[in-house]
């Protein structure tokens, strides 16, 4: 009887089967929790780079037209690639520093989107220290779909904020 036994104990085969059979699950949501956390910080990054592409391009002129905010809409959308940038949201503000406060010179909610910059001031309270000095802000928000959610939630919304001064003139005009 005591040799049946040691004989079970010793008989080893499937025992990697096994204990490859519980890590599995493991590892599975492992690597796809590591893909999804990939995706959302690039998109992220990529929506970084949209806010920032689109507040250099309007930093470069001096008159902004409705027309020219909605290339820039699409330039920003273009920035989003590979991703979809049908969902691309966009607000852009202009502070100026008075001498005797900062004032927003004029909201722009062309990007799809309904909501200007709030706090546009708050926000450009060090970026314009200089009386006549201008800054461009421009909040992009990004609704991030995942294609499967086994991990993580199925969308995040991201926000960034950027901000240029006008290259050629001290404020820009917006018509």
């Amino acid at each position: 009887m005591l040799r049946r036994l040691y004989r079970l104990i010793r008989h080893q085969d499937g025992a990697a089967l096994v204990e490859f059979a519980l890590i599995l699950p493991i590892m599975i949501t492992l690597f796809m929790g590591a893909f999804e956390v990939t995706r959302v910080v690039a998109a992220d990054m990529r929506l970084a780079n949209a806010a920032q592409s689109v507040a250099d391009m309007i930093a470069q002129q001096s008159n902004i037209t409705s027309t020219m905010m909605t290339n820039f809409c699409n330039g920003g959308q273009l920035a989003m690639t590979p991703l979809s940038g049908t969902s691309l949201k966009v607000a852009v503000a202009e502070v100026t520093n008075t001498g005797s406060g900062r004032v927003v010179d004029w909201n722009d909610t062309t990007c799809n989107t309904a909501t200007t910059i709030s706090g546009a001031t708050t926000l450009a309270t060090s970026l314009v220290p200089n009386t006549n000095d201008s800054v461009v802000i421009v909040q992009a928000t990004y609704s991030y779909t995942s294609p499967f959610s086994y991990v993580l939630a199925k969308s995040y919304t991201l926000t960034q904020t950027a901000y240029q001064r006008p290259y050629n003139v001290g404020t820009i005009t917006h018509s």
